[in-house]
């Protein structure tokens, strides 16, 4: 009877088990194609090249000829909810989509196209909101591997690229209008550094601390010698002024 028993354990299935294993976190919400060609379409608008001509100094009434491409780039953020601490969400979220304008002269502008409200309760407009000059985006682009988007992000440098996979960000940059890739950051590295307030200055390499105290003592030491040498040419002085003040009255008295 207790061999039957332990066969229907064995053989029953585990619903908890497979309740407890939840799937992975996507790193990246990743923005549909078509609402980055629905982007594009928008960088296309008069409005979004008037933006875009305003950037280059274009006059309004000039007919120099302005091309916007048919190629939108996506910009990812930070997720504010990551940031504020939850892991149940994607690390980076869509920020806007990246078009760029150029001249008949080789000048570049890009657009920055993304969602705005409307006025009723239909569903958001995309709109160029923003022009920015160069196309630093679409170079940057230009170094991301596959299944890789590119990742803005305000660091303590400042603002910084970042091409980012579902297991770590490298750090992106242009050199002589080619991009460049640092070596790579894991995704629980970066994630570390959001959690983990920065560290006190106080707490810095052990060697820097131990020099800094050897500073004051020296500083210390200097100071004690000072006063100690001070203190002895006072003590000299005075005694010589007693020596002088006492001869006088003892040859007065002899005579």
């Amino acid at each position: 009877m207790r061999c039957v028993a332990l066969a229907a354990v064995l053989c029953c299935p585990l619903p908890q088990a497979h309740a407890t294993q939840a799937a992975p976190r996507p790193v990246v919400e990743v923005l549909p194609p078509e609402r980055v060609r629905t982007a594009v379409r928008a960088a296309h608008t008069p409005a979004a090249v008037n933006l875009a001509r305003s950037n280059l100094g274009i006059p309004a009434r000039a007919t120099d000829p302005l091309y916007v491409t048919d190629h939108g780039v996506c910009v990812y953020r930070l997720n504010p909810s990551f940031r504020q601490g939850r892991s149940d969400v994607p690390l980076a979220v869509p920020g806007y989509v990246a078009v760029t304008a150029r001249t008949s002269d080789g000048r570049t502008t890009t657009l920055q196209v993304a969602p705005v409200p409307s006025a009723g309760e239909g569903a958001p407009s995309w709109a160029a909101v923003a022009a920015a000059q160069d196309d630093t985006e679409a170079r940057l682009a230009q170094g991301l591997d596959e299944g890789a988007v590119l990742f803005e992000d305000q660091g303590p440098r400042g603002r910084e690229w970042y091409a980012l996979d579902q297991r770590a960000l490298r750090l992106l940059t242009l050199k002589d209008g080619r991009p460049r890739r640092s070596a790579a950051l894991s995704i629980a590295a970066y994630t570390k550094s959001l959690r983990q307030p920065s560290a006190p200055a106080t707490s810095a390499h052990p060697a820097a601390r131990h020099t800094g105290t050897g500073t004051e003592v020296r500083l210390l030491l200097g100071a004690v010698l000072l006063l100690a040498t001070s203190a002895f040419a006072v003590l000299l002085r005075s005694r010589s002024r007693s020596r002088r003040s006492t001869v006088p009255v003892e040859d007065a008295t002899s005579s």
